[in-house]
């Protein structure tokens, strides 16, 4: 069922004020994003990463002796990756 007496002009007024301050929220948003978007475009510049902080394929691999697996977990020893023994001469 509909209201019995609707009073547009009343209802336009009453609600001028919550649309115009959720409209101004809104807008505040948009200039945020906008200048987040900016922000981010401006400092993702690959040439500021140095050449040096860049591991290389040989610096990523565990060396020999060295733990695999951390040493927080009290339950189980350290696995620790062993020299290949060489083949047997005959």
């Amino acid at each position: 069922m509909s209201a019995p007496d609707t009073n547009l002009h009343k209802q336009k007024v009453r609600h001028r004020g919550p649309l115009l301050g959720i409209a101004a929220v809104l807008a505040v948003v948009a200039v945020l994003f906008v200048g987040y978007l900016v922000y981010i475009a401006d400092t993702d510049d690959e040439a500021t990463v140095s050449p040096a902080t860049e591991a290389t394929p040989a610096e990523s691999m565990p060396a020999e002796g060295i733990p695999v697996t951390p040493m927080t977990t009290p339950d189980a020893g350290p696995q620790v990756i062993e020299p290949a023994a060489p083949p047997p001469t005959d």
